[in-house]
């Protein structure tokens, strides 16, 4: 399997181009898997910071809760507007922490919102005992809010990507410089609740206004232009600057706990802040308003850039997804398309030189006929298929031509043959025609016998003249015009081998081979004989008998006593018999006998096979069909008349008009006579047989 899988040669094209597409459609969906998969991570992210951005929207409202409840204990204004805010707070924390189960954040921020919230349960005791040390319950106060705005700070540095981080971090710090402002309003308020600050409030206040310009300076280096537009636009106005100028006059005046610098009566005492609370708490809440703007736009700000984003990955993701999806249907169209023109292409190429080779040649090389146009191979196009497929058709052109040619030469050849054969069988015919004369009259045994051996000499040649037809593919003049008996069939085929003394025929079966077939039956037993009597010791017998089998089908054997046939050559020699009944060329030069055996047997529909055994002789068995021979009912009458019928007339008649009569019989002879005729018959066949036997 691997073997077959690494000879890529051999790929049928299909896998070839599956295989040349199969690598950058692989490239590609991978790239395209990725890019899909990043941008679906980056929305998951966007989605998770948008969580993240609800967190710290429900943080801010914490944060203000903690700083209304500190703005109420400085200002004194009882318990029960702390108590209702107080509540405003609590519900505040309850939406913080629904938000905070349904969001899934990191263990710092998940680590400081545990501790804030700890620090928040302690809210109950710190609003009972606000009544009590308000600076130290402010402090505690300002204590969480900066906690909480430490886990503002810790959120807002989760936004990994540069759009909202910067955004996030400028809510941070607008919320921090808020929540300065918010503390400088409760400490300036607790103040005017006694009529004096006292020097920790005073330099709280310091700290407070540095660390608020520190802050306002990192939010105008993060913010955008438009964000620092907004900022600078709220932070303008009467309000603003009366807010400064009464926080710069509350820092300027004298402490509460300042040293005495003269007697301690009234007129020595400090003076209070000249500061209105409704003035204070007017001016502070117009910056808190304007800082509550800035806050908003920025918390809009962050919500919406949130959203762009996430709405753009999952937007990407989609356009990435529909792009590869098209891409794909794109790449398999034209692979398909391309693909299918191949194919088709290449298998119309095939089918067209299979159908010249199996088909168009080998009948014009069978027939001999064709015309010269040929059918082009339907590939019009101009490229490489194209150009191969004018290539092959002007191939076939050519092997057309040559077939043609060919089949002239070979026709040519034929008709030489069957003209030389045809004259030099009439003569053999005539110098027959002369010996039988001649054997008749001649009453010398010698001479006789040199006249039988003549007599034999012409009747092979004569065979070997029939044999140059059947090759050239024409038919021999020798004909019978009746049906002929089995047993004469066998005994003529004998007669026409040159050591037909060898020849032992059996008796037949009451048989008749019609008679434009024993003529060719004839020449077939006879070369099987002649192979036979060739290929077998000088001194032994041929024997030649039939028999009806099944069918009423006609069965000759012909057996020698020979060294046999090795199976690789008797597999051979059958092909050669069947290659012969099918027209195929064969080494006529060596085998002509058994080329002319399968083509009298295929003209016929005979069946001849060689059986042999290795050192026990060769068997040649010949089927003949039972319309060919059928059986016959005879009588005793009708056998004399066919015996008289013999002596008056000859084997075979020649079917040509131009041949000449027969002779007259002559005069009947008597018995004595015909004796001694057959006796100087004998010894002169004796006398005529050769020292040594011709091999074929």
């Amino acid at each position: 399997m691997f073997t077959k899988f690494a000879n890529w040669r051999n790929w049928r094209l299909p896998v070839k181009l599956a295989a040349v597409l199969i690598v950058p459609v692989t490239i590609a969906v991978g790239a395209g898997v990725v890019l899909i998969n990043s941008q679906i991570e980056r929305a998951d992210s966007y989605a998770a910071l948008q969580r993240l951005v609800k967190v710290r929207a429900a943080l801010i409202p914490v944060i203000e809760g903690v700083q209304a409840e500190r703005r109420i204990v400085a200002e004194g204004v009882g318990p029960e507007a702390l108590s209702e805010q107080s509540k405003r707070t609590d519900d505040a924390r309850a939406v913080l922490r629904d938000q905070i189960g349904r969001t899934s954040l990191s263990e710092v921020v998940t680590a400081r919102i545990t501790e804030v919230q700890n620090r928040i349960g302690d809210l109950t005791v710190l609003r009972d005992r606000s009544s009590n040390d308000i600076p130290a319950v402010i402090k505690i106060y300002s204590e969480l809010t900066d906690s909480l705005l430490d886990v503002d700070e810790v959120m807002a540095s989760e936004f990994g990507d540069a759009a909202l981080l910067r955004t996030a971090m400028g809510l941070h710090h607008v919320v921090h410089v808020r929540d300065q402002v918010l503390y400088q309003q409760a400490v300036v308020l607790s103040g005017l609740t006694r009529g004096q600050l006292t020097n920790a409030e005073v330099r709280a206040l310091v700290e407070s206004n540095v660390k608020l310009g520190y802050i306002a300076d990192e939010f105008a280096a993060l913010a955008t232009p438009d964000q620092m537009k907004v900022y600078g636009k709220n932070f303008s106005g009467p309000d603003i600057e009366a807010q400064r100028t009464m926080l710069a006059a509350a820092v300027l005046h004298p402490t509460s706990d300042a040293a005495a610098t003269g007697n301690n009566n009234a007129n020595n005492r400090p003076k209070p802040l000249p500061i209105a609370t409704q003035d204070w708490t007017k001016a502070t809440g117009a910056v808190v308003t304007a800082m509550d703007s800035v806050v908003t736009g920025l918390q809009d700000d962050l919500r919406n850039t949130a959203n762009r984003l996430r709405d753009e990955s999952s937007d990407a993701a989609g356009t990435a997804s529909a792009i590869l999806f098209a891409s794909l249907i794109l790449a398999a169209t034209v692979g398909f398309v391309v693909g299918r023109y191949l194919l088709r292409s290449l298998n119309a190429l095939r089918r067209s030189a299979l159908d010249v080779a199996w088909t168009k040649l080998p009948e014009m090389v069978a027939t001999g006929r064709g015309s010269t146009e040929i059918e082009a191979v339907p590939v019009d196009t101009t490229e490489e298929f194209g150009e191969v497929a004018r290539a092959f058709d002007a191939v076939h052109q050519q092997a057309v031509k040559s077939v043609i040619e060919q089949a002239s030469m070979r026709a040519n050849m034929r008709n030489i043959f069957v003209n030389l054969s045809r004259r030099s069988q009439s003569l053999v015919e005539r110098q027959l025609r002369l010996m039988e004369e001649l054997e008749k009259f001649e009453e010398d045994p010698d001479q006789l016998a040199n006249l039988f051996k003549l007599d034999h000499l012409a009747t092979r040649m004569r065979r070997n003249n029939e044999n140059l037809m059947v090759l050239s593919g024409g038919d021999v003049a020798r004909r019978f015009h009746q049906a002929i008996p089995l047993t004469d069939v066998l005994r003529a085929a004998a007669a026409e081998i040159e050591q037909y003394q060898r020849v032992m025929v059996h008796t037949a079966p009451n048989a008749e081979v019609v008679g434009y077939v024993a003529s060719d039956l004839v020449r077939l037993l006879a070369e099987l004989l002649d192979n036979a009597t060739s290929f077998s010791p000088p001194n032994s017998q041929v024997a030649i008998s039939a028999s009806i089998e099944a069918g009423d089908i006609v069965q000759i054997d012909v057996v020698d006593q020979g060294i046999g046939i090795d199976p690789e050559a008797l597999a051979a020699v059958n092909h050669r018999l069947e290659a012969a009944g099918e027209g195929v060329d064969v080494e006529v030069s060596r085998e002509m006998g058994l080329f002319v055996v399968g083509r009298l047997a295929a003209r016929h529909q005979i069946v001849v096979r060689v059986d042999a055994k290795q050192g026990k002789g060769t068997r040649a068995i010949v089927l003949v069909p039972a319309e060919l021979a059928p059986r016959r009912e005879e009588s005793w009458e009708s056998f004399r008349g066919e015996a008289i019928e013999r002596q008056q007339a000859s084997w075979f008649q020649q079917t040509k008009a131009a041949a000449p009569p027969p002779p007259p019989a002559p005069a009947r002879q008597s018995p004595e006579s015909a004796r001694g005729f057959l006796n100087a018959f004998q010894r002169g066949v004796q006398r005529g047989l050769p020292e040594n036997q011709e091999s074929r």
